[in-house]
């Protein structure tokens, strides 16, 4: 009988120790079409189905920068705004931000715009200190600042509401001209994402820059940089993920982790621990920081695999622009 009792005993504390749970993960909803939204060409006024950028604002408004206009949803219609109905100096737009008062600032191919609610101001070479016409990247600094990435060797402008300050490598520590990506810490410095590598930048003088050479970073092809709410930051790059904690550097990439590709594009930091991560030919993955997640075409209902831009609105909704084939929500 107390054998019988005692094997009793050891089979139930075998169980419950057999049905404990490792910290769930978000669940991704698959092979189903119910639980996704598509957006595009022949279901929106979407003029263009690739799109570069998805911005939520501070009232839950999407807006959505494309190669052909940019637009804005408030969760029941569509506003458009492109150079047929606005005399923008380009259609084509690339980034999209909302500053400390409101106001909207669209950086596209030919320009910048920043638009009040009501009226369009445009800001470029010939009547502003925009180094280059080309806009890649934007920050809103906690001052409001309005800090400016561009391409075709403008470098980076910094813009106060008067005063424009550029940096490029033959007046500054700035790298490279140009610039992907730009993130704050939350000690105010700005964190850039280069052609040639990651630069930390006090707002003063001193520049200090991260490359293969000397940092764990796995690739200088620098296209994104976030910091979550640890101050860590992750960076996104043609080599995977890599993680930099302040002292160690980390990669993630298709060979040691469950990231299903290693050209890495837009990274969103979500609920303190979780990381959306966009690839550019594999889908999204979700990353809690122990498990992985990856979504495709092959498994869900995306529509496409090549991945350039993530959102989240305030119900948490992944907002999912894609390369090819519009938009994608996932509850």
């Amino acid at each position: 009988m107390y054998k019988s009792l005692r094997l009793t005993i050891f089979l139930f504390v075998i169980g419950f120790f057999s049905c404990k749970k490792d910290k769930p993960v978000e669940p991704i909803p698959t092979n189903t079409t119910a639980n996704y939204t598509l957006f595009n060409t022949s279901n929106t006024p979407l003029q263009s189905n690739s799109i570069n950028r998805i911005f939520k604002d501070a009232t839950n408004n999407i807006w959505v920068a494309s190669n052909k206009g940019f637009y804005k949803y408030n969760g029941s219609a569509w506003q458009i705004y492109d150079s047929s109905a606005f005399a923008f100096p380009s259609n084509v737009f690339n980034t999209i931000k909302q500053d400390n008062n409101g106001n909207m600032w669209i950086g596209s191919n030919n320009g910048l715009l920043k638009y009040d609610g009501t009226s369009f101001t445009t800001y470029n070479m010939s009547n502003s200190g925009l180094p280059s016409n080309k806009i890649r990247s934007i920050l809103i600094a906690p001052n409001n600042d309005v800090w400016i990435g561009t391409f075709s060797g403008g470098g980076l402008a910094k813009f106060n509401g008067t005063i424009w300050t550029t940096y490029t490598p033959f007046n500054s520590g700035l790298p490279n001209n140009s610039v992907a990506s730009i993130a704050v810490a939350a000690d105010g410095t700005i964190w850039l994402g280069t052609a040639t590598g990651v630069s930390h930048f006090d707002g003063g003088t001193n520049w200090v820059n991260y490359t293969i050479a000397n940092s764990g970073l796995p690739n200088n092809s620098i296209y994104s940089i976030v910091i979550d709410s640890m101050n860590v930051k992750w960076i996104g790059t043609n080599a995977g993920l890599c993680k930099f904690d302040g002292s160690t550097w980390t990669t993630y990439n298709s060979s040691n982790s469950g990231l299903p590709l290693n050209l890495v594009r837009p990274i969103v930091c979500f609920q303190s621990y979780k990381k959306w991560i966009g690839t550019e030919g594999a889908g999204v993955s979700l990353f809690d920081n122990s498990s992985w997640t990856n979504i495709n075409s092959s498994n869900s209902n995306i529509p496409d695999n090549n991945i350039k831009t993530i959102a989240i609105d305030a119900s948490g909704k992944k907002w999912i622009g894609t390369a090819n084939a519009g938009i994608v929500v996932i509850p």
